[in-house]
């Protein structure tokens, strides 16, 4: 256009002077020569502005064919995704409703489909792998900002519903709900909420929600399905939604499991006479005491029949159906004797096989704990025979312990005992016997079903579990103890026999319980005389004036005979010929030889507790050596050592018993 401008410039310029010239109307006159100059040179000029303008329209026009063409490949993918989306639905439906199939072929067929539809977009779900690879792989923030937006855009060119049903849709979701903005989230939710529904029928699905209601930043999505959940009762009975559900009431509060374990119970609620919705809020047993005598027994027979239900469709691993089971003992366990008997044998009936799954829960272990007591001699020796292997942590673990003691309450055949448990215990033994939980399975070990109230160590809710009813064992508790204790015995006696060791347990007031209740059990001699020896050790460090709290505790040795004392078994125990070379070596014997001799080391110390209790046991045991004892006493500065320790001691309680037991 440059060259076309310059080549024609001096014409321009003759014919600009040439109309100043004739201004104000005047008619110009070309000669025949410039005429024809002109003639030539607008045809010149003509043809090239024509030759360029097409040039132009020509590259103008590539351009938007480009663009329009760039736009409808992105509207043929978007469709050709929609449309293959469209066939896979009409194309499983094809083949699920085809009675002529089986169901392992219809498996078959909808697993080939998937593979060709998967192939015809391969190309497409290959750039969404890359672009997840990338987003998971960054940790710059806007980076995975920017990843996000990518993914985000191309999403675009499906149904999120229908995409999320696939193994690809749901890791590329949850990528994005992990580490997406509450906004993000929101639109997501937005579109994938409105088909709640395929929950119950898709993996990936169930998976998505899943992910939702652990990584929203808003509580909004979270009590969406929370009240999807109360809402749909029955949806609970199939394979995926159960497993939301799962995930879903772990991380509620009380107060909304309550209601949901409430929804299960009383699904059919509008069937009950004179019932509201109000009901849902209380607890379980209370809702259910505030019914009708018609509607409690309604719900009873309704619950077996759910539960049945529940075990047929495999979801006795689920958290729900441990609370569920916890609820349904509760509620049936109410009535007459016969009955609650009957209703709770069929519920332990039903869920026998399958039962170990609860052990996984503290409410579900509880469950069966009660169920037990209604379980045949059969159900329980399966449940042996699954856990053998696992026994020693079972003993250690803060739930399961309770079990491990519960079998060994109820369980008839001992020969089994001995066998899975006993033995395992035995062979682990002080491994398991100085862990906090596993101690509990020693020391229970020394009673039987029936010692609910000698059984004063245990915490009262851990007694109410493990001596609840026990309907069908009818071995006597006193001779299954017996025959199963023994194991436990030998592994005692290996320990207390060594002094250092029983001094080291001594230390510890909780096994303060299980060494009295060995002395008591088997009154070994052995045991006796590590006992004196450490009387005697004591002694001679306050002689020598040492602290005798770095290796000794007074108090616990105290606390020990104070049960030795008052136990039923004491005139045994204390009468106990020691030295069998000596008559007069009697426990209560040597044990008055010991406070005669160090009479004033034992008042000064921690020890005048054990000493004012001799007194009061040897008073109606031996009338010599009480008098004995009572002489010797008497004869001591008492009042001088009290005003000694009196500076000393805030507290001259045990000084002042001391007196007090010699003066009478």
């Amino acid at each position: 256009m440059a060259k076309f401008l310059k080549k024609n410039k001096g014409n321009v310029k003759k014919e600009k002077n040439n109309l100043n010239k004739k201004a104000g109307g005047l008619k110009v006159n070309y000669t025949k020569r410039d005429k024809n100059n002109a003639d030539k040179n607008d045809k010149k000029g003509n043809k090239k502005i024509n030759k360029k303008s097409k040039q132009i329209d020509k590259k103008g026009s590539k351009k938007i064919k480009k663009k329009n063409e760039k736009k409808d490949e992105k509207k043929n993918e978007k469709k050709i995704v929609k449309n293959t989306e469209q066939d896979w639905d009409d194309k499983c439906k094809e083949i699920l409703n085809d009675e002529n199939l089986s169901k392992s072929k219809k498996k078959k067929l909808i697993k080939e489909y998937k593979k060709k539809k998967f192939a015809e977009n391969y190309d497409y779900y290959k750039k969404l792998k890359i672009n997840l690879n990338d987003l998971l792989r960054t940790k710059d923030k806007s980076e995975k900002n920017k990843q996000i937006n990518i993914i985000c855009n191309e999403l675009k060119k499906v149904e999120l519903n229908k995409f999320c049903r696939t193994n690809l849709g749901y890791h590329v979701i949850s990528a994005l709900i992990i580490n997406s903005d509450e906004e993000c989230q929101n639109k997501l939710w937005k579109t994938i909420s409105t088909n709640m529904n395929d929950i119950c029928v898709f993996n990936f699905v169930s998976l998505t929600f899943q992910c939702f209601y652990k990584h929203a930043k808003n509580d909004q999505i979270r009590n969406d399905i929370c009240m999807w959940l109360i809402k749909n009762p029955k949806n609970f009975l199939t394979k995926f939604a159960s497993r939301l559900w799962h995930i879903v009431f772990k991380k509620l509060k009380t107060d909304m499991k309550i209601k949901i374990i409430n929804s299960l119970i009383l699904p059919n609620i509008n069937s009950l006479k004179n019932v509201s919705f109000e009901l849902l809020k209380k607890p379980t047993k209370e809702m259910f005491e505030t019914l009708s005598e018609e509607n409690k027994t309604a719900i009873c027979n309704y619950l077996i029949e759910y539960i049945e239900n529940v075990v047929e469709k495999e979801l006795l691993y689920n958290i729900v159906t441990h609370n569920l089971l916890l609820s349904a003992v509760e509620i049936l366990a109410e009535g007459e004797e016969s009955a609650v008997n009957d209703r709770l044998t069929k519920l332990m009936e039903i869920i026998h096989e399958g039962c170990e799954y609860l052990i996984s829960t503290n409410i579900g272990n509880k469950a069966l704990i009660y169920l037990l007591g209604y379980s045949t001699n059969k159900h329980k020796k399966i449940l042996i025979k699954i856990l053998k292997n696992h026994m020693v942590d079972l003993c250690k673990n803060s739930v399961n312990f309770l079990l491990i003691i519960r079998l060994l309450k109820i369980t008839d055949d001992t020969k089994l005992l001995n066998e899975f448990i006993v033995k395992k215990i035995a062979n682990s033994f002080e491994d398991i016997f100085n862990d906090y939980y596993g101690f509990y399975v020693i020391l229970e070990f020394f009673y039987d079903i029936n010692q609910y109230n000698d059984d004063k160590y245990f915490f009262v809710d851990w007694k109410h579990m493990i001596y609840s009813k026990s309907v069908k064992s009818v071995k006597d508790g006193c001779k299954r103890k017996n025959e199963i204790i023994q194991p436990i015995i030998e592994q005692l006696k290996n320990i207390f026999n060594e002094k250092n060791k029983l001094n080291s347990y001594l230390n510890d007031k909780k096994y303060v319980t299980i060494i009295f209740e060995y002395i008591q059990f088997t009154q070994d001699e052995q045991i006796i005389n590590n006992i004196l020896s450490i009387l005697g050790d004591i002694i001679l460090l306050l002689k020598n004036g040492e602290n005798v709290n770095e290796k000794y505790n007074c108090k616990n040795i105290n606390e020990l005979f104070s049960k030795l004392y008052t136990c039923t078994k004491n005139q045994d125990i204390f009468k106990k010929v020691i030295n069998q070379n000596s008559p007069s070596s009697m426990f209560y014997q040597l044990l008055s030889d010991f406070f005669i001799t160090n009479i004033e080391i034992v008042i000064k110390s921690e020890l005048i507790k054990t000493f004012n209790n001799f007194i009061i046991f040897i008073k109606d045991t031996d009338i010599n050596i009480y008098q004995q004892i009572l002489s010797t006493a008497k004869n001591m500065n008492n009042e001088t050592i009290y005003n000694t320790l009196k500076e000393a001691l805030p507290n001259m309680t045990y000084f002042d018993k001391y007196l007090e037991l010699i003066n009478q």
